[in-house]
């Protein structure tokens, strides 16, 4: 496996996720003693969403990259993303993106390029996190800034509330990042081998009335349930008259971001996976 010394690691990408923005700002220094091996490069990825503790100012930047053809303006997230797409085009490098979530997900890593470098990483990874979980969301558009490099990932850490910062996700993202650039460190020596991963397939969205209005909430049952299995018939969601919503499945899938809290918008509810192991 051929050797990655470069390594871009970007917080803040939305600027209310302050946890990647302070392991960027605090660890930075620490982390490179550590890893002296690598060039490591710590980047607060918008700054100004940060200053105003919002996700973003004009434009979400982690679906912005897949405009950058068009002219705009009057976004500084636009020319943010064109900034940041330079830095990652000026030589091969390995991109790591922080974020967190306020839905029950505990340690994730998503890969949205199928590179086998990123694999072998990841697999790397769960040899000493076991229960960090590696999900598979392809990026044709290559919206994402991970994805603006062949080799990289995002590093997806909650719950927390957003604007906030919690101590277990705070030191679970940095033992993720750690991990992480074990991997990148050892790729030269790393082999191949089986690898538990959850590919992303469907998502599913709120009731709505005939407007277009939320209708209905994520069942207290089903609140919190990442990744546990569901089957056949399944309740996530109850009215705000009292009726609860069932749907079914015809294989066995795992809900993820459930009831995230940015997702509001696209009235979207959850996302379904299908879990299996890779060889590679």
């Amino acid at each position: 496996m051929k050797a990655l010394r470069k390594v871009l690691i970007f917080g803040g990408t939305h600027g209310n996720e302050w946890t990647g923005i302070y392991a960027v700002k605090k660890y930075a220094e620490a982390l490179t003693e550590e890893f002296k091996d690598l060039d490591l490069h710590f980047i607060l990825a918008n700054p100004e969403a940060f200053k105003i503790n919002k996700r973003f100012k004009d434009e979400d930047l982690n679906r912005a990259f897949q405009f950058l053809h068009e002219d705009r303006p009057n976004s500084f997230e636009h020319h943010r993303a064109k900034e940041l797409k330079a830095m990652i085009d000026a030589e091969p490098c390995f991109v790591i993106d922080l974020h967190t979530t306020t839905s029950n997900m505990g340690n994730t890593v998503i890969i949205s390029h199928n590179q086998p470098t990123n694999f072998h990483v990841a697999r790397e990874m769960t040899k000493t996190l076991p229960d960090c979980r590696v999900i598979v969301s392809p990026d044709p558009t290559k919206k994402y800034l991970a994805s603006q490099s062949d080799f990289g990932m995002m590093i997806e850490v909650g719950p927390v509330a957003n604007g906030v910062l919690s101590g277990p996700v705070l030191e679970g993202t940095v033992q993720v990042l750690k991990e992480v650039l074990r991997g990148i460190s050892t790729l030269a020596t790393l082999t191949g081998g089986p690898l538990e991963i959850y590919e992303e397939i469907e998502d599913i969205f709120y009731p709505q009335n005939e407007n277009s209005e939320l209708d209905g909430y994520i069942h207290p049952a089903f609140q919190g349930q990442d990744f546990r299995a569901i089957e056949g018939r399944y309740t996530p969601f109850k009215t705000f008259d009292g009726r609860e919503l069932s749907l079914e499945t015809k294989e066995r899938l795992y809900p993820i971001f459930i009831n995230e809290a940015a997702y509001y918008p696209q009235l979207l509810a959850f996302t379904l996976c299908r879990k299996k192991t890779m060889n590679f």
